[in-house]
C-alpha cells in the first residue's frame, strides 16, 4: 500500500511542479521581495496539497494529514531552493526555463553561452538535490499517511 500512497503523492507532485504551474509563478517565487517570494511558494505548495488532498482522498488514507505535510515540506524545500538560486543566479528570475532546457536538450539553443555544461553544473546540482529532497519526502509522507 506504501508504494501506492507513493505512486499518487508523485502523480500529484508531477501534476503541481509540471502541469500547474506558470513562469510567473516561478519568477514570484524567487521574487526579491519575501512577502512575494512567500506568497509564491505559498500559492504554489497549495496546488500540490490539494492535489495530495484529492488523491490520498480517492484511496481512502489520511488525506488532511498527508495534505498537511506535503504543504509543509515542500514548502520549507522550496523556500531553501529559491534562496540558493537566488544567491547564485541572482532575483526575480529563472537560471534556465524549461524551454530552453528543451532547446538544449533538443541542440537547438540559442544562447551557447549561458548553456554551456560549465554554467550548468551548479544549476543540475540544485535541481538534482531540489527532486531528490521531494521525492524522498513523498516516501516519507507515504509511510506516515
Amino acid at each position: 500500500m506504501t508504494l501506492n500512497i507513493f505512486f499518487f503523492l508523485l502523480v500529484s507532485h508531477v501534476l503541481g511542479d509540471a502541469i500547474f504551474t506558470s513562469y510567473r509563478l516561478a519568477v514570484l517565487k524567487r521574487s526579491q521581495r519575501l512577502s512575494d517570494q512567500v506568497l509564491g511558494i505559498s500559492y504554489h505548495t497549495s496546488v500540490h496539497a490539494l492535489f495530495a488532498g484529492l488523491l490520498l482522498l480517492m484511496l481512502d488514507r489520511l488525506w488532511l494529514k498527508g495534505a498537511l505535510l506535503v504543504l509543509a515540506i515542500h514548502f520549507g524545500i522550496d523556500f531553501l531552493r529559491c534562496r540558493v538560486e537566488m544567491r547564485l543566479f541572482g532575483p526575480g528570475r529563472i537560471h534556465v526555463k524549461r524551454s530552453e532546457l528543451i532547446a538544449w536538450i533538443s541542440g537547438n539553443s540559442g544562447d551557447q553561452e549561458k548553456m554551456h555544461m560549465s554554467k550548468l553544473w551548479p544549476w543540475f546540482l540544485i535541481h538534482l538535490m531540489d527532486q531528490g529532497a521531494h521525492l524522498g519526502s513523498l516516501y516519507g509522507i507515504a509511510l506516515v499517511v
